[in-house]
């Protein structure tokens, strides 16, 4: 099965390390509604943006992603 963009991830991994919404939106140059778009699963981050997401939170990739069905906007 194929791996994909989990929103339910990126919250938890932002969660844990404590980091706001808007301070990763600050971090990665994106608007704090896009995060909540990725968090929520309405919007899939572009590959690059999934790395720099990752990076900041700390977390290698694989953390932020699932072998969930995509999910369909």
């Amino acid at each position: 099965m194929a791996r994909h963009f989990s929103g339910r991830r990126l919250r938890e991994s932002r969660k844990a390390a404590g980091i706001s919404i808007e301070l990763l939106a600050l971090a990665i140059t994106r608007s704090a509604y896009s995060v909540l778009e990725y968090e929520r699963g309405r919007v899939t981050p572009p590959v690059t943006v999934i790395a720099a997401m990752a990076d900041v939170l700390g977390r290698p990739i694989d953390d932020l992603l699932s072998e969930e069905e995509a999910h369909a906007a």
